[in-house]
């Protein structure tokens, strides 16, 4: 607790009056037992030298003076002087030596004027040592929180009037004053607060806070779901970016989270599972690193916190893709479509840039997922079809296809080695079909620009001639076209699960090569 020079000076005033008082009062008391004594004793001492009483003669109603305690060696004789004769012994006297008085003794009046002698302990100092004692356990208390930025202010109920202020830190050192409020400040970080407040009539109340000062942690940006943090680079790219926050105090830790939680499955969602796939995120520095090949958005938040306080950055990754360098097909098998309601199609093939081939098996049940194989060749009956689609891509497998304003792209051209196998561009399902009469190993070409992709596909012969399912054929309607319905939901379908099956594929050899 602080305390000014003033105070500690009135403080000894207030203890210096006390002792005064208590020592003339027991001078008092004793002067006033002595003069009430029954045994005369020799006394040169006044119980209270120089008091004067007032007194009226009874008989004569003449008013003198008495003056107590000059009294000579003669115990008990003094002089009264009433006006116009003298009392001598301890309970005789004449007045002009024709009356004697009936009223009680004169000599006892000295012994009645005591209460004067204790005169001075009235309530006055009884009241000062109150005052003390309030000043020493009276409390202030500190409104707000001992937070960086935040403006505290202090309560003083128990004083009154006009207050003085005086704030101060850990070092005792005044940082304010005369102000009932007080603004913390990056300078206060890790010290206590305390206040001395001092009321007109120089009681003090006093008050710290109960923690020491803190910095509640943020990002340098606001950031939101609709307005990230974005960071885009080329696949190919490595990044290093840190996410850590622009102030705050304490051990501040860093952990992954979701940009939208209602959409996470929290059966098989994890906050890094949103991160681009070949990056990892070090919590001991909040820092993402990793060389990036999987062109796409990825988005997923950092969250710093304090143990009092949060702060969530918002973040978007784009990877774009690289230049392209080949072309990757896709070839869908929907002769057995009318097994599966017209739903999806039986298999589906992935042809990458190099040749290699991917081949997709789709389920009958629609709640199970189409599995994929490392291999595996095109396959069809003889009059079948496949639906054949490709677009440029990357070395990394990105599809790098330009889109115009209105969301168009070209298509690419598709060719056979057999020149009697009809080849036409479907505009319900947006690929090219292609269909074979003859049954071979047939060798299709798909490409855009200068790229291109060859792979061969098997046609199986069938046990049936093709004349056969001639007559059943409507007049100017080929015998392998199937039926005239096309519906573009299966292909789409299609399309979108071996577009799904390639990227689901070669996301899994990546991690496995992790």
């Amino acid at each position: 607790m602080h305390r000014s020079t003033s105070g500690v000076r009135r403080a000894c005033a207030v203890g210096t009056t006390i002792a005064l008082i208590g020592l003339t009062t027991g001078l008092g008391v004793f002067a006033a037992s002595s003069a009430s004594a029954a045994e005369p004793v020799t006394s040169t001492a006044p119980a209270d030298a120089g008091t004067t009483d007032v007194t009226t003669d009874p008989t004569t109603g003449t008013t003198g003076t008495d003056t107590a305690g000059t009294s000579t060696t003669d115990a008990g004789t003094g002089t009264d002087t009433t006006g116009n004769g003298t009392s001598s012994g301890p309970g005789t006297g004449t007045t002009d030596g024709s009356a004697t008085p009936t009223s009680t003794p004169t000599p006892t009046a000295p012994a009645t004027s005591t209460p004067k002698a204790t005169a001075p302990t009235t309530t006055t100092a009884p009241t000062k040592t109150s005052k003390a004692a309030r000043a020493s356990s009276s409390a202030a208390t500190i409104v707000g929180e001992a937070k960086v930025g935040e403006t505290l202010r202090v309560d003083a109920p128990e004083l009154s009037g006009t207050y003085t202020y005086a704030w101060s830190t850990d070092d005792g050192v005044t940082v304010a004053s005369d102000k009932s409020s007080y603004p913390v400040t990056s300078a206060d970080l890790g010290k206590r607060i305390s206040v001395v407040v001092t009321d007109s009539a120089g009681d003090i109340a006093t008050a710290t806070t109960a923690d020491a000062v803190t910095e509640d942690v943020a990002f340098a940006d606001t950031t939101t779901a609709d307005a990230p943090r974005t960071i885009e680079v080329t696949a190919g790219d490595t990044v290093d970016e840190t996410f850590t926050v622009a102030k705050g105090s304490g051990d501040v830790t860093y952990a992954l989270g979701y940009t939208d939680p209602d959409s996470v499955d929290p059966d098989n969602d994890t906050p890094d599972s949103y991160l681009p796939f070949e990056a990892t995120f070090d919590p001991a520095t909040a820092t993402l690193s990793g060389t990036l090949i999987s062109a796409g958005t990825y988005d997923f938040t950092v969250v710093a916190s304090n143990g009092t306080s949060d702060a969530t950055e918002y973040v978007e990754v784009t990877v774009d893709p690289a230049a392209a360098v080949g072309i990757m097909a896709a070839a869908t098998d929907r002769s057995n479509e009318d097994s599966f309601d017209g739903v999806h199609p039986t298999n589906a093939w992935i042809i990458e840039p190099d040749g290699h081939i991917v081949t997709i098996s789709f389920p009958a049940d629609l709640d199970q997922e189409p599995t994929f194989t490392d291999g595996g060749q095109p396959t069809v009956k003889q009059g079948a079809s496949l639906w054949v689609n490709g677009s440029p891509v990357d070395q990394y497998g990105n599809d790098t296809t330009q889109y115009d304003d209105e969301g168009n792209a070209p298509q690419p051209t598709v060719t056979s080695s057999y020149a009697t196998d009809q080849i036409a561009f479907d505009e319900d399902s947006f690929a090219t079909k292609v269909t074979f009469p003859h049954a071979s190993t047939h060798v299709l070409t798909v490409a855009e620009d200068a790229l291109s992709v060859s792979f061969p596909v098997t046609v199986v012969p069938t046990v049936a001639p093709v004349a056969a399912v001639t007559p059943t054929t409507p007049k100017g309607q080929l015998a392998f076209t199937g039926s005239d319905t096309t519906d573009a939901l299966p292909w789409g379908i299609a399309m979108l699960a071996a577009g799904a099956g390639l990227i689901g594929f070669r996301t899994f050899r990546r991690r496995t090569q992790r």
